[in-house]
């Protein structure tokens, strides 16, 4: 009889002592959404011609954490990602991918011409981000983090993003080709 209520409570004590992970937080999420865009986009062949790795850059302060360098054992393009923290603009313009983050606000048109015409795709999560030029914008939308493209900007960044990719964005902005 003792066995049998053991066998009954057994579970129960297991099931108290395993606890639900936290869920993951805003910046563990956008750095997935970094990736998943590098995986999502193509460059121009002569860009990555000499490049081993895809390099994900964070302008300004880094919002992320660890959450971006646990990337660096992941792939993209049948490349490795490499994370990098450049100083200034000048020196993302040899990233494949480049967050600016909310400490570069100020600066953000400066950015953004820097990295005009350049192989280059420009990511924020700064407010009207896509409208001022940029490529992909993160917003917060119910909770849920989605994004928006500015296609003219891609576009003149001489990349094409997947079809799986632009049904996804939340906004469209601008026509691919203009």
């Amino acid at each position: 009889m003792r066995w049998r209520l053991l066998l009954l409570l057994l579970p129960l004590l297991f099931a108290s002592s395993v606890r639900a992970a936290p869920p993951p937080t805003e910046y563990q999420l956008k750095a997935v959404f970094l990736l998943n865009f590098a995986r999502y986009v193509t460059w121009p062949d002569a860009a990555l011609a000499d490049s081993e790795a895809i390099d994900i850059c964070v302008l300004g302060r880094d919002p992320f954490g660890e959450h971006l360098t646990g990337l660096e054992a992941r792939q993209a393009q049948g490349r490795e990602v490499k994370v990098h923290f450049p100083a200034a603009p000048e020196q993302a313009g040899e990233c494949e991918v480049v967050f600016v983050s909310a400490s570069e606000q100020r600066r953000l048109n400066a950015i953004l011409r820097e990295l005009e015409g350049r192989p280059v795709l420009t990511v924020s999560d700064i407010e009207g981000f896509v409208e001022a030029g940029g490529n992909i914008g993160l917003v917060t939308v119910d909770d849920r983090i989605r994004f928006d493209i500015n296609r003219n900007a891609v576009s003149a960044q001489h990349l094409k993003l997947s079809a799986q990719l632009l049904k996804l964005a939340r906004r469209l902005i601008g026509q691919e080709g203009d």
